[in-house]
């Protein structure tokens, strides 16, 4: 289906509306039909009085880490440097899809970001946090990802001969480091990418909180593609109740966590071009407190990531909503919006000049547009319209053209018209099509900047509130 496709869209739409009219009289919906969600009920507001919410030892107006409700700061890259093919690429590979022959050659072969199978590159880790480990603590920046579950570090025992300003963790120097000598793992990432080594336990220390007996995989292996990010020492997984690729299984580093908490779960401030915060424990309602309440939404039964269902959608600009029932995962380690293919072709069919780009026979490909539909310093019109997902109880995020204006796509990733301008003339929006055969959909960064997202492990639901952007 291509961007033009809106009218069998619509009536593909109006034909499925009697199939669920008990659940919505109509599937396209006026824009009335999602309110403001003003709380309904729903959640923590803010009428608590305090800044950090249900922590018995969190204090009014106080953000600061406290024995059961901590923070841990999360750091913009300031080299950050947005590859749109690149982290598309990152995003399928990381949930198992294959890579077409025609990306590959498109991300790696003709110059886009390096190394035959590199997905990644320097700088192209936006958000890295600080983490301790061992004893002495040797603290490292981590991508903390809520989309896996294995903690998993460059360390002493990674060839690291041809990068010695790489850094690692240095297991020698940690006097409480205990090796699991029966233990190993290997993950293999769906560009051939992979890593693997040897487990441990040691001390980890978040936000100034300490957990014993943590286990911290050390890489005695990784594909050079993983190496060439020398801004990143390693993953800091929290997954819902994804097991590790421990072997044999042990426990995942959040399990070790929780019962150090006041509640079983910790909560996400993403911003965009700015720093952030994880607050573990805890729910910050300053955050959101002038604008929304918390709207939660239970995960789906089996979940094993941060997996639940939206049940609409609206473009900026249409005067209608669109019924589309769909799981998907809130994911803090992918950056990119992906979902289905009518969604997306629906997005791009509202942005002049969209086009669609297949990258082989079976369809897989991208969706770019004309840069000069980018956001400029003057703030004009010129921008990619909203985005707006809805839940249950009429609530609804709304993503800004903005935050979805990704990146300039390299002149061999620019359709044929534009390839011998000699300006770049095609950038790439970072919401793409996910990977057909896909049981979910993912909402990346990109969605989680607009939000404050509370990630409640002991209620297994996922919490939304609108912030100040």
């Amino acid at each position: 289906m291509t961007g033009g496709s809106s009218s069998m869209c619509l009536i593909a739409l109006l034909l499925a509306a009697a199939l669920v009219a008990q659940a919505f009289p109509l599937n396209l919906f006026s824009l009335g039909h999602y309110g403001s969600g003003g709380g309904n009920g729903n959640g923590n507001g803010s009428g608590s009085g305090s800044d950090i919410v249900g922590g018995s030892n969190a204090k009014n107006g106080d953000n600061s880490a406290s024995a059961g409700a901590f923070a841990i700061s999360v750091v913009r890259n300031p080299n950050y440097n947005p590859n749109g093919p690149a982290q598309y690429m990152r995003a399928r590979a990381k949930y198992g899809a294959s890579v077409p022959e025609g990306f590959a050659k498109l991300v790696s072969n003709k110059g886009a970001i390096g190394a035959t199978d590199a997905f990644s590159v320097n700088n192209d880790r936006e958000y890295l946090s600080h983490v301790g480990f061992g004893t002495p603590l040797q603290h490292f920046s981590v991508d903390i990802d809520t989309g896996s579950a294995d903690v998993w570090l460059f360390t002493s025992e990674t060839n690291l001969v041809d990068m010695p300003a790489h850094p690692y963790w240095n297991i020698s120097q940690s006097s409480t480091a205990q090796r699991l000598n029966d233990s190993s793992w290997m993950i293999t990432y769906g560009d051939g990418s992979e890593a693997s080594g040897t487990a441990w336990t040691d001390v980890v220390n978040v936000g100034g909180v300490t957990v014993t007996d943590a286990v911290v995989e050390s890489a005695t292996f990784a594909s050079d593609s993983l190496l060439e990010d020398t801004q990143l020492t390693g993953i800091f997984g929290l997954a819902f109740a994804l097991p590790s690729h421990v072997r044999p299984q042990r426990p995942t580093v959040l399990s070790t966590l929780l019962p150090l908490l006041d509640q079983p779960l910790f909560s996400v401030d993403l911003r965009w071009h700015a720093d952030g915060r994880y607050l573990f424990g805890g729910i910050d309602a300053a955050v959101y407190a002038a604008e929304d309440q918390l709207h939660y939404v239970p995960l789906s039964d089996d979940a094993r990531f941060w997996e639940f269902v939206f049940t609409g959608y609206h473009v900026a600009g249409q005067g209608y909503w669109y019924l589309s029932h769909w799981k998907v995962i809130a994911d803090t380690g992918t950056t990119f919006m992906l979902l289905s293919t009518d969604v997306v072709n629906q997005y791009y069919s509202q942005v002049p000049g969209a086009v669609f780009t297949a990258v082989d026979e079976q369809g897989d490909g991208y969706w770019s547009y004309p840069c000069d539909l980018r956001l400029n310093s003057n703030a004009t019109s010129n921008e990619l319209p909203d985005f707006s997902i809805g839940f249950d109880n009429d609530w609804f995020a709304t993503v800004p053209g903005r935050f979805l204006n990704y990146s300039v796509l390299p002149p061999e990733a620019e359709p044929e018209s534009d390839q011998h301008s000699a300006e770049p003339s095609s950038c790439m929006g970072a919401l793409q099509i996910v990977p057909a055969g896909s049981e979910f959909g993912i909402l990346g960064d990109v969605f989680l900047k607009a939000v404050y997202a509370v990630f409640d492990v002991g209620n297994k639901r996922i919490g939304f509130a609108r912030k100040t952007l």
